[in-house]
């Protein structure tokens, strides 16, 4: 695959940005659009029909269900891409395959079929198109994904392209949290602002005009390896199925960032599924200052990741990393002190949201980069060690890791506690959920002190292997 120059990485990070922005769109505001309970300031507008539109319990199971599978989905998917043989290559055919039926799942998932409250009919229709969506977005994500690391010639372009990975993300959050409660704050439904976005999805095409892939038919790729040989490059070796999994799993650096990953994950999941109904329930706030808080905490993200990689620079990933934690734990203690029941003031309220969002910013800016930058990196190291490729299952790793416990954080036990009331304070259960996220990140910071300390030296500069 030809390498990008370092002027064509920005372009390159920008392609995933719609389809993330819709991800985000269907996960965190349509799933919840469905289910009234929880919400308070603007609910009709927060929701498609100011009611409950499926069976809350058994969509719960089905949304666990979509999630699981397309975490174990992620490891076939992955197989698929990196042993994929066409006169195309094996990245954009790949792509393309998820690509049009994810745009196809989110129209649909913006039409119910019935608008009759505690509908099984809508529960089992949205089930089944969460699952194909999160299936098709997953095979074209996890593809793209693991270009990162064939695209980039070292270390220092895979954190650069991360980085501007992680700017676009902040833009694409900005929107999803900052704009769309404006919108609602303007009185237009969930429903039309997500038909709005779906354009948006088509950021993707960049990679197939950007991407310069030759053919993987045997034929070809064997003249391919012959002249990798003859360079010095080690021979680039076709890697099966199960030994692609077998390669990762033995990675022990690599697995120990998954366990870091998925403790944060679970807590990110939590509030970013439940971010908007908090604002709406327990801190009481309309559209606009929903807006303030959320562009309060996305704002200044490009400036917290330059903070960020000069923190990294001087003390290296792992240090850089539980700092973020550190800040985003912080943000998650004083939301839950701007708590209705707490604090009359709506105004003083939106104050201490906007100071939890800033130091929030911190910790965002970092987890928008690091889960780019790692697996890409492992897998070139790989690369160039042994010549074996397979880039795509260490992101697919990732993502099993993630959207199980995904899963369970945002469909069994986020669903289940928005509505429970204690003491007659209805929003007690979006209250709750900020400690959890808390707690959270305090364990993947003790995680984190177990990682290798190779992975303090990511992110100094020089040639780094943190597979050593």
């Amino acid at each position: 695959m030809k390498k990008l120059t370092r002027k064509q990485l920005p372009l390159y990070a920008l392609a995933g940005f719609g389809p993330n922005l819709l991800n985000l769109i269907i996960s965190i505001y349509l799933v919840d659009a469905l289910i009234i309970e929880g919400f308070g300031v603007n609910a009709e507008y927060w929701t498609f029909a100011n009611k409950t539109l499926v069976v809350t319990a058994v969509f719960s199971v089905l949304v666990l269900i979509s999630k699981i599978v397309d975490g174990l989905a992620d490891i076939p998917l992955a197989g698929l891409t990196d042993s994929l043989k066409t006169k195309w290559g094996k990245r954009r055919p790949a792509m393309l395959i998820g690509y049009i039926p994810m745009i196809i799942c989110f129209l649909l998932f913006c039409f119910p079929p019935s608008y009759e409250e505690g509908s099984m009919l809508n529960t089992i229709y949205f089930g089944v198109l969460l699952l194909f969506f999160f299936t098709a977005y997953t095979l074209t994500m996890v593809t793209y994904y693991g270009t990162y690391s064939e695209v980039t010639e070292n270390a220092r372009d895979r954190v650069y392209l991360s980085s501007w990975k992680a700017f676009f993300d902040t833009i694409q959050y900005s929107i999803g949290y900052a704009l769309i409660p404006v919108f609602i704050g303007f009185s237009l439904n969930i429903r039309y602002i997500a038909l709005a976005c779906a354009p948006l999805m088509l950021t993707m095409l960049i990679v197939f005009f950007i991407l310069k892939e030759k053919s993987t038919l045997p034929k070809d790729a064997a003249a391919e390896t012959a002249a990798r040989v003859e360079s010095g490059a080690p021979k680039e070796e076709d890697v099966s199925f199960f030994e692609s999994i077998k390669l990762t799993i033995k990675n022990k650096g690599f697995m120990m960032w998954l366990g870091v990953m998925a403790a944060f994950f679970f807590g990110l999941q939590m509030f970013l599924a439940g971010q908007n109904v908090m604002a709406s329930g327990s801190m009481g706030l309309n559209g606009w200052q929903i807006a303030i808080i959320n562009t309060s905490a996305f704002a200044p993200v490009p400036l917290m990741l330059l903070i960020y990689n000069k923190v990294m620079k001087k003390k290296g990933f792992r240090f850089a990393f539980q700092t973020a934690l550190f800040s985003f734990a912080l943000a998650m203690i004083i939301f839950s002190i701007a708590y209705v029941e707490w604090i009359p003031s709506i105004y003083a309220r939106l104050i201490i949201g906007a100071i939890g969002g800033t130091i929030g910013s911190y910790g965002i800016g970092a987890f928008f980069s690091a889960p780019y930058t790692i697996p890409a990196q492992m897998a070139a190291e790989e690369l160039e060690a042994t010549g074996k490729s397979h880039p795509s299952m260490y992101f697919a790793m990732q993502g099993l890791f993630n959207a199980v416990v995904a899963a369970f954080s945002t469909s069994v036990i986020w669903l289940n506690i928005r509505g429970i009331v204690v003491n007659g304070e209805p929003f007690f259960g979006t209250h709750l959920m900020l400690y959890i996220v808390a707690f959270a990140c305090v364990v993947s910071i003790v995680l984190a002190f177990f990682l290798p300390k190779s992975f303090n030296e990511l992110g100094k500069g020089g040639r780094v292997r943190i597979n050593e």
